[in-house]
C-alpha cells in the first residue's frame, strides 16, 4: 500500500484538482450570444408569471406565512 505524508498527498491532490479543471474547461460550451434587452425582459416577466402560477397551487394557512414588520429610520 502507497503511503504518503502531508507534502505529497497535497501536491498528488492540487495535481487532481489542476487536471479536473483543465478538463472542464476544455469541455466547457462556448458562451450563448447576448440577447437583446427586450428578450431579457420577456423572458424575465415569463419567469415571474410561472413562477406565481407554481406557487399559487399551494395553499397555506396565515399561521404559515412569516411575520415581518417594516420600520422606518
Amino acid at each position: 500500500m502507497l503511503r504518503l505524508n502531508r507534502r505529497q498527498l497535497t501536491g498528488s491532490f492540487l495535481a487532481g484538482m489542476a487536471a479536473a479543471a483543465a478538463t472542464a474547461n476544455a469541455s466547457a460550451q462556448a458562451p450563448a450570444a447576448q440577447e437583446s434587452p427586450a428578450g431579457l425582459l420577456d423572458a424575465a416577466k415569463r419567469n415571474i408569471t410561472s413562477n406565481r402560477a407554481a406557487l399559487e397551487k399551494f395553499k397555506l394557512p396565515m399561521a404559515v406565512e412569516p411575520a415581518s414588520s417594516f420600520k422606518a429610520f
